[in-house]
């Protein structure tokens, strides 16, 4: 009988390869974190779109939508956009008389390094919408106010 054996060479290039895996894994996570970020990057943008919406309904009607529905029937939005993984509505709330709240469940926590602060880049090309969508993981709500009218 007759044994194989792995040359010194064979297993040097088996744990290199082992070795870069886990590293790319270290590195870029595993792939149910990605996804994870995925997700909540579709969450920032949903509650970009709403937060849109609800100004552009403000600056058109001078009060806040009652609900987010009231924003398809209103022209701002084509749909309600709805969390990617649950398909449960975000949580909008009329604070006051020009002041909403939008709220979401996220999965992770905002990578500050990798993502700039929505404001400062939105105001330094010029922007009307600009809010901060940085977020811890579970519900983060996020309070706004619409851009005031311009006067003319």
């Amino acid at each position: 009988m007759t044994t194989s054996r792995i040359s010194p060479a064979g297993a040097a290039a088996t744990v290199a390869a082992a070795l870069v895996v886990i590293a790319g894994l270290v590195v870029v996570g595993a792939p149910s974190r990605a996804r994870e970020r995925r997700l909540d990057q579709m969450r920032v943008d949903d509650l970009n779109s709403l937060s849109i919406g609800i100004d552009e309904y403000w600056s058109k009607n001078t009060a806040l939508p009652v609900a987010t529905d009231s924003l398809v029937s209103a022209h701002q939005l084509d749909k309600v956009p709805t969390d990617p993984a649950s398909r449960a509505p975000y949580s909008y709330l009329v604070s006051g008389e020009r002041s909403y709240r939008l709220c979401a469940t996220f999965a992770q926590p905002s990578d500050t390094a990798a993502s700039a602060d929505v404001r400062d880049w939105t105001l330094a090309i010029g922007a009307r919408h600009s809010h901060s969508w940085r977020h811890g993981a579970g519900e983060s709500c996020f309070d706004l106010t619409p851009p005031a009218k311009d006067l003319k």
